[in-house]
């Protein structure tokens, strides 16, 4: 709105009134000066040059055979994405994918917006922790003592 009225301000002072504004959308971030501690992201690889349409399951899908330790999806913008691993291990092995659509480079080559995400975001892109395996006894004594359900104990004889 405020643009608007500084637009017309300016409007009148003009001689000429066949007179247009664009309004100037520029990435900063190329220009950002990132010092990246390798080891502290070697869990972690870049996903880029991939179609826009693309969305997270996409890319889950692509990395499936990468990923048995977990992965999880931090987005740059619309082409480029985060892939975060388990380890460096098995980052080291999810930058060997040969995918048509995909590309992916080390987060240490990476670009200055992928990197300069990783250092601001940080704390989410720690290395992703296996989910613990379960089975339905588990489950059910989680799920009682979340409800504060009493357990049904054994019957005792007297």
């Amino acid at each position: 709105m405020r643009c608007v009225l500084l637009f017309f301000q300016i409007k009148l002072h003009l001689k000429e009134t066949d007179v247009s504004v664009e309004l100037v959308h520029n990435d900063y971030s190329v220009y950002e000066n990132v010092f990246l501690n390798s080891d502290d992201f070697s869990h972690v690889i870049e996903i880029y040059d991939f179609p826009a349409v693309l969305k997270t399951e996409d890319l889950f899908d692509a990395f499936t055979e990468y990923s048995d330790g977990g992965m999880k999806i931090k987005w740059v913008d619309n082409t480029h994405a985060l892939g975060v691993f388990s380890s460096e291990a098995a980052a080291l092995h999810a930058l060997s994918i040969c995918h048509p659509l995909l590309k992916t480079r080390a987060l240490s080559e990476g670009s200055k917006k992928a990197q300069g995400k990783a250092i601001r975001r940080a704390e989410f892109i720690q290395p992703v922790k296996e989910r613990p395996r379960t089975d339905c006894a588990v489950a059910k004594r989680m799920v009682t003592r979340a409800l504060g359900i009493r357990g049904q104990g054994r019957l005792h004889r007297y």
